[in-house]
């Protein structure tokens, strides 16, 4: 049975829920998929494919998620890898959300090129403004994000789906 880590930051909460809906489809496919935060002991040699994911702020994900996927991505060299990010900015505007997306997993790969990264997607996620640190609620002014939840379960599982193959093959 493949062995899958779904390794994640979060800050609030919102991509742990994501991980819990994705480890569920992998489980149901027959996979053996467990969510971890990227925070704990993690030894990579147990799994033989990975899901890493990250909120992503400011063009960056969590720095827990982003030191995880490059300190291991010389012991998971060649397993298969997929990467996924959270953000509320594709809310009003999808092309700089994927941007952003697309230029941190550019980056990432530049740091850590044995990454065997078979697919990647954003999502967006759940914003409210009250956990907003005070700066930040200054600059949600001139640039107001939705407030609410935003995932879309749907694609999320859909993609989640996407992936066994890629792991099973």
């Amino acid at each position: 049975m493949t062995r899958v880590l779904v390794a994640f930051a979060t800050r609030f909460g919102s991509t742990r829920e994501i991980v819990s809906a994705m480890v569920h489809e992998l489980n149901s496919a027959g996979l053996d998929a467990h969510g971890v935060e990227t925070t704990s002991s993690l030894n990579p040699d147990d799994y033989d494919a990975f899901v890493i994911g990250s909120p992503i702020y400011g063009g960056h994900w969590l720095a827990a998620a982003g030191m995880f996927a490059a300190i291991t991505s010389e012991r998971i060299d060649g397993k298969p890898v997929a990467l996924f990010s959270v953000g509320t900015l594709g809310v009003s505007n999808w092309k700089g959300a994927e941007k952003e997306h697309q230029d941190f997993i550019t980056g990432l790969t530049e740091v850590a090129p044995k990454l065997n990264i078979v697919s990647n997607a954003l999502f967006n996620g759940y914003f409210e403004r009250s956990n907003l640190p005070w700066y930040l609620r200054i600059v949600d002014r001139f640039a107001p994000t939705p407030q609410g939840d935003h995932r879309n379960w749907q694609v999320i599982k859909s993609w989640t789906k996407s992936l066994v193959p890629k792991f099973n093959g």
